[in-house]
């Protein structure tokens, strides 16, 4: 059986994308008065351009019982049309043990997405329980790309020789779980060194990369500088430029869908210039 993060490799190479569409919708932008035919609407104009879709539950929790209906609605309708992606489900879930078995239920036994996003700031505890499900895996959450992230991440490490941070001990954390294949890390465009730095330490687990576009990260950088050295081991998230790339209701999903056309062209383009790891090993 093939892990989860093979699966999603897989399914970016059938599609010749590494783009994931983040399904983030606030009713004050959607464009038509239904968010669940909104979200179906973008899935299907999108799905034959990317490989991923990645709800972000917090915009659901929003609008009450009625946005978990309409995530559950969505998962399925992805699950309908789109049975090859992969489905993030983006909670961003961390807790003591009890609690995070508790998610990990959650998450893969009754939302059944394929991909959780969690926390590993309370250690092994909140991360153990996520990784009882084969065939499933999580993201730990480390370099993020919003720019407070610096308040914590950016720390130094005591005892650690002045250079090891915060966000690079959460890398090494997550290397320790590395053997079960279902772990990644999360790690923004925004900082496009970290995200550098990031993959030659750790050339094994796969990448999920958000802050292209809106947030200022670019494209074919972020590409090269996290893929792995075949060329893949990362996905490249894109919100509100994919989702709101109209606000007309007669044309949003054909603008959706090309936005992420452009997105995954530019994706491709950096990767036909070689992985920054792949260049820098062949250099040693």
């Amino acid at each position: 059986m093939l892990t989860m993060f093979e699966r999603l490799d897989a399914a970016a190479a059938k599609m010749g994308s590494y783009v994931c569409v983040g399904l983030d919708p606030t009713p004050d932008r959607v464009p038509i008065d239904d968010v669940l035919a909104f979200n179906c609407a973008i899935v299907d104009a999108t799905k034959d351009v990317v490989s991923a879709f990645k709800p972000q539950f917090a915009y659901y929790e929003a609008m009450g019982v009625p946005g978990m209906v309409i995530l559950e609605k969505t998962i399925q309708h992805i699950r309908d049309v789109a049975p090859g992606h992969v489905i993030i489900g983006d909670g961003k879930r961390g807790d003591i043990l009890t609690t995070a078995t508790a998610y990990a239920t959650a998450m893969f036994e009754v939302w059944d997405v394929d991909i959780a996003t969690i926390y590993a700031y309370q250690g092994s505890d909140s991360v153990e329980p996520f990784l009882q499900y084969p065939g499933r895996g999580v993201y730990i959450v480390c370099r993020t790309s919003n720019p407070s992230s610096r308040d914590i991440q950016d720390l130094v490490i005591d005892g650690s020789d002045g250079k090891k941070q915060v966000f690079d001990r959460v890398a090494d954390l997550a290397d320790r779980w590395s053997g079960t294949e279902n772990v990644g890390l999360v790690v923004g465009a925004t900082y496009p060194d970290d995200l550098r730095t990031l993959r030659f330490r750790h050339p094994l687990p796969h990448f999920l990369i958000p802050g292209v576009g809106a947030q200022g990260g670019e494209a074919e950088e972020s590409a090269r500088a996290g893929s792995n050295e075949l060329g893949g081991g990362f996905v490249i998230n894109s919100s509100r430029d994919i989702i709101y790339a109209s606000h007309n209701p007669e044309d949003f999903d054909v603008a959706a869908r090309s936005a992420a056309e452009i997105l995954r062209n530019q994706i491709n383009d950096g990767l036909k210039k070689g992985s920054i790891i792949s260049q820098t090993i062949s250099i040693e």
